[in-house]
């Protein structure tokens, strides 16, 4: 289907970098990869304002999960098997903050792992690194970490970086400013605390650009179903994926 759209309209230059690793990569040459990765896709310093227009705007092409498939055990996965790269989000990870993550770390893996089987805890850690980074580096994330377990200041950089308060005391930790015993207070008690976490962002971001193009389309005279019927898809399997590709906003009745 994407294959189809792209003989109509031009989705964005697919400017996705290609740099291999293998399970000897350290958590800085990681770090430096995915600061290259932000160079590439023209990521301004600091917070990354919204993570799935960054991956449209880059080519890739993201859609969200149906509903009513059994994807409750997948976050997310990505392919590179078509034209340009899909990254699918699952519907169920209603949560800015870790639905953000999920697509940074996908980011992950078509940056490094184009053609490696996915799965294995070696690759899957290393696309954990990425994300961390590509969202946050380091050096720029660090100044918003409190030196101990103070929460507001730690609802206060979840505001502006937009990662979980979970991603963030892990950084904290692993960054040398909290001590173990500090960290492990701070992830009991958010385990305590459950889910969803305190200082929710709102709703999970959600893709547009397959929408957008076939909204456009059908201003210009080629209804959903020629398109489908050039892709020889059911049209009914074509509007679901229009749809998964489409941003869906709360609907208020009065």
């Amino acid at each position: 289907m994407v294959n189809v759209l792209e003989d109509y309209v031009d989705f964005p230059e697919l400017r996705v970098p290609t740099h291999l690793v293998d399970s000897a990569v350290t958590v800085d040459q990681i770090a430096s990869i995915a600061a290259s990765t932000r160079a590439a896709l023209g990521v301004p310093r600091g917070p990354i304002a919204h993570m799935i227009r960054t991956l449209e705007a880059a080519g890739v092409v993201v859609l969200t999960m149906p509903p009513e498939s059994d994807v409750r055990e997948v976050d997310a996965f990505s392919t590179d098997i078509g034209r340009r790269p899909l990254v699918l989000l699952s519907p169920f990870k209603d949560d800015k903050a870790r639905s953000r993550f999920d697509a940074a770390h996908e980011l992950g893996h078509l940056v490094m792992h184009p053609d490696v089987e996915p799965g294995s805890k070696i690759v899957e850690d290393q696309a954990h690194t990425f994300a961390s980074q590509f969202l946050a580096p380091d050096n720029d994330l660090l100044p918003d970490l409190p030196e101990k377990a103070d929460w507001e200041a730690l609802l206060a950089a979840k505001r502006k970086w937009k990662i979980s308060l979970r991603a963030l005391i892990f950084r904290a930790h692993r960054l040398g400013l909290w001590s173990d015993a500090t960290y492990l207070r701070a992830n009991k008690r958010l385990s305590a605390e459950g889910l969803p976490e305190r200082g929710p962002l709102g709703p999970r971001e959600q893709p547009v650009a397959v929408g957008r193009a076939v909204a456009m389309l059908e201003e210009a005279g080629f209804g959903v179903d020629r398109l489908a019927a050039a892709s020889q898809l059911p049209e009914s399997i074509f509007r679901d994926v229009v749809l998964a590709g489409s941003e869906h906003r709360p609907v208020v009745s009065l």
